[in-house]
């Protein structure tokens, strides 16, 4: 309850405030996924997520293994549409790569720490949908 607490708060401040570099807040989650037209059971695994916020845009980076990993922000660039999807009640954001129409979405609930996030993978040419969704806890609190 304690780590909650903490991670509620963390979250806050990300929202409240503009900072110019600030420590990552890391993540560990146990996560299913599987692609989105594939019927099937889902593909369980554990991901670890860092979510660091410079100047006005935020950061996740999502480490696991293949089709979880993915990089995701708000920034804005000639490659990328970053886009921030926070909320009074969920933290995240989508980018998606101008060429290819590849998106990232990663949504954090903020009171349960549930993670709702999907990335599009190639696969045999094609790019597939991958979503998975997970409960979360904060590391080193």
């Amino acid at each position: 309850m304690r780590q909650m607490r903490f991670f509620l708060i963390g979250l806050s401040m990300v929202a409240t405030f503009t900072l110019a570099q600030a420590q990552p807040i890391k993540l560990q989650c146990e996560v299913e996924g599987k692609f989105a037209d594939a019927e099937g059971k889902a593909t369980a695994t554990r991901v670890a997520i860092e979510l660091q916020v410079i100047g006005k845009h935020l950061y996740f980076t999502v480490l696991g293994p293949k089709p979880f990993e993915m990089r995701v922000s708000t920034l804005v660039t000639e490659e990328y549409e970053g886009k921030n999807l926070t909320s009074s009640t969920q933290l995240g954001a989508r980018r998606r790569h101008r060429a290819s129409g590849q998106e990232t979405s990663l949504l954090i609930e903020r009171g349960s720490i549930e993670l709702a996030a999907y990335n599009d993978v190639p696969v045999q040419g094609k790019l597939q949908r991958f979503k998975y969704t997970g409960k979360c806890k904060q590391l080193g609190g």
